[in-house]
């Protein structure tokens, strides 16, 4: 018992005689600033709407394939669109290619996006876009083309793939129109005119 007790106290001994070690807290800025909910939509976000610059740039340069690359369709990828009168709906890319094609789109041209919007759920399952482009001809004084293109992104397998796409037109009138309302308005003025008649002197 003398001899344990001897260790023991032997042991206490040492273990006071030992520096007392203070772990301290890492300062904030040695941790990476980030918040991966805010993030990550936004990094998605801008990834989206490049692919859609890219796109709208391709198209203006006749670059059908490119532009197909840049929106990086699915296999199944429902296009929906009113383009040159076509309201048909198409599926797979050769439909969107086809799309492509019958938009009418005079090249070489210059695209801008100057409403292009981009969101991203919060979960980055879905993304959706839309975005009125406008193509200005080069050395042509013909005015410029517009094409509304809308649509919706999908994750799948670690990258963004296009699953649905709608293209339209927006409505323009006639350039005629006007002097057309114009004249079928005088036009039926006269003819009232003409049925009603100034009242004779014995008619009362």
């Amino acid at each position: 018992m003398r001899r344990l007790f001897t260790a023991a106290l032997g042991l206490a001994l040492a273990l006071s005689a030992c520096d007392v070690v203070k772990v301290e807290r890492t300062p904030r800025q040695f941790y990476t600033q980030r918040e991966p909910a805010r993030v990550d939509p936004q990094n998605d976000a801008s990834e989206l709407r490049a692919r859609i610059r890219n796109f709208a740039d391709e198209l203006a340069h006749g670059n059908r394939g490119r532009a197909l690359t840049a929106l990086n369709p699915s296999e199944d990828v429902l296009v929906i669109g009113a383009l040159e009168g076509d309201g048909v709906a198409r599926i797979g890319v050769r439909g969107l290619a086809a799309a492509l094609d019958s938009a009418g789109i005079t090249v070489p041209s210059v695209a801008r996006t100057p409403d292009l919007r981009v969101q991203v759920v919060s979960r980055e399952t879905a993304g959706w876009f839309s975005a009125p482009i406008q193509f200005i001809q080069l050395g042509s004084p013909a005015p410029a083309q517009w094409l509304r293109v809308s649509g919706v992104y999908a994750a799948q397998q670690g990258e963004w793939r296009l699953v649905e796409v709608h293209f339209s037109r927006p409505w323009t009138p006639p350039a005629d129109s006007t002097a057309a309302d114009s004249a079928r308005r005088d036009s039926a003025r006269g003819d009232s005119s003409r049925r009603t008649g100034p009242s004779s002197p014995g008619e009362g």
